[in-house]
């Protein structure tokens, strides 16, 4: 009982830590971003966000293969250090290579706790509490996203405003465009910014909090009756299991298929002739479906299966996407179709994300998770530089290449889905039982 206890409270924790690591997420991926758009000196950081994202993935999976040397609790603690030391850093320094080295600490730290969710949580759940625990996890953490998105806006115009003894509405008009301001406005503005990331330097100190609460034991992260040298010692050679491989496969095409679409949806609505402050309200609509249909991911599961819902749910997608690829043809009512498209495509495909974080630590055994969960997110983050060397290539310099790169998508998640329910379905679209073993050893 004290031990299911124990599994139980780390579970929690761990969901009380991401969801304020996603708050920091929020903050970094628009609040620190503008800030460095702001000023002249640093714009060149700005505009290679997708480097430092690429940086952030392979930093923040290169973590976790510490983890059966030195356990969770103790590389936990990387994620917030990284993050509050790189807004810190990059508001102080000056140096153009320092603020990009800043800029990537930080998203390191953010990056790192996508990374280590699958391990940890499969460490403390057992199968049957998985899909609602990860449910719990990433859509608690989405919603963090948005807070820290929406609170860090509203506290940089009240900084601002604040600047300038001018009231909100008048320093949040004065924002609209920011190209327009005087000198003496725009160090304000830039002020401003630095002002609310150093607030958040505090948030990500208050992050230590539940990390230090963790009760953890060797066994979590390794085998007990092994030495310290054996403990430290990774045996690659088990990850060339059949299952490994093709689920690696399956998640490197959906990144892929992701990544010629979802990062452009601004720049393709606006070509469709949707105006800006539609695009935003259109594309942050977004966050809420992710919200909703993660939430509602356990009982899809447990209604289809796993493996169907990973790749069913894809397959649904594509439709949607459709519907986005075609939006001008519904003429008047074009908004009002890319709208439901978008809102239902990503529902779809982040409502198997449980999932598709949980299932893969189920081919491994505990003190491979970590090194599995690495190699996954080092994959997807190869996709992500693939995905964009071919967009860049042979997508968007054609005057339809938007367009087309959805028909590339659904053919890479269709290709994916086929594979995914071949290979998976008949041994793990349900859960292989009830586990006998004790709690301490059903967790594993």
């Amino acid at each position: 009982m004290e031990e299911r206890k124990r599994l139980k409270i780390n579970t929690w924790l761990f969901i009380v830590i991401y969801a304020l690591m996603g708050v920091l997420s929020g903050v970094a991926l628009d609040a620190m971003v503008t800030f460095l758009d702001a000023s002249p000196a640093t714009k060149q950081v700005a505009a290679s966000m997708s480097v430092l994202m690429g940086v952030g993935f392979v930093g923040g999976a290169g973590l976790l293969l510490f983890i059966p040397k030195a356990g969770y609790k103790k590389i936990l603690l990387t994620g917030p250090l990284a993050i509050g030391v790189g807004l810190y850093m990059v508001t102080s320094v000056k140096s153009l290579s320092m603020v990009f080295f800043s800029a990537a600490l930080v998203m390191i730290g953010v990056c790192f706790f996508d990374a280590i969710l699958p391990p940890f949580l499969s460490c403390y759940t057992t199968e049957e509490e998985r899909p609602k625990v990860f449910s719990t996890s990433i859509w608690t953490n989405i919603l963090g996203m948005v807070v820290g998105t929406w609170m860090g806006g509203r506290l940089i115009a009240k900084r601002f405003a604040s600047r300038l003894n001018l009231s909100f509405g008048e320093a949040r008009d004065l924002t609209e465009n920011v190209s327009g301001f005087t000198p003496d406005q725009l160090s304000q503005y830039i002020g401003a910014h630095k002002d609310v990331l150093l607030m958040y330097v505090i948030v990500a100190a208050i992050g230590f909090i539940p990390i230090l609460m963790i009760r953890e034991k060797v066994k979590d992260y390794a085998r007990e009756n092994t030495s310290s040298e054996k403990k430290a010692k990774i045996d690659w050679k088990a990850l060339s299991d059949k299952y490994i491989i093709f689920f690696l496969l399956f998640v490197a095409l959906i990144r892929m298929g992701a990544c010629l679409i979802t990062p452009y949806f601004p720049v393709f609505l606006s070509r469709m002739g949707i105006d800006r402050a539609t695009t935003s309200t259109l594309v942050s609509y977004q966050y809420f479906a992710m919200v909703i249909f993660v939430a509602v991911s356990p009982w899809i599961v447990k209604r289809i299966g796993r493996v169907l819902a990973l790749g069913g749910l894809a397959l649904v997608s594509i439709p949607f996407m459709m519907i986005i690829a075609n939006g001008a043809a519904f003429g008047a009512y074009k908004v009002l179709a890319v709208g439901v498209g978008l809102f239902l495509r990503s529902g779809f495909m982040n409502a198997s994300q449980p999932v598709q974080q949980s299932l893969p630590m189920e081919f491994v055994g505990k003190e491979l998770r970590p090194a599995y969960s690495s190699v996954i997110f080092v994959v997807q983050g190869a996709a992500q530089f693939i995905a964009g060397g071919l967009g860049m290539k042979f997508l968007f310099s054609r005057p339809d290449g938007y367009t087309i790169a959805y028909y590339v998508t659904a053919s890479i998640y269709i290709v994916a889905s086929v594979i995914l329910l071949t290979v998976f379905y008949k041994k793990y679209n349900r859960p292989q039982g009830e586990v006998q073993a004790q709690p301490s050893e059903s967790v594993a």
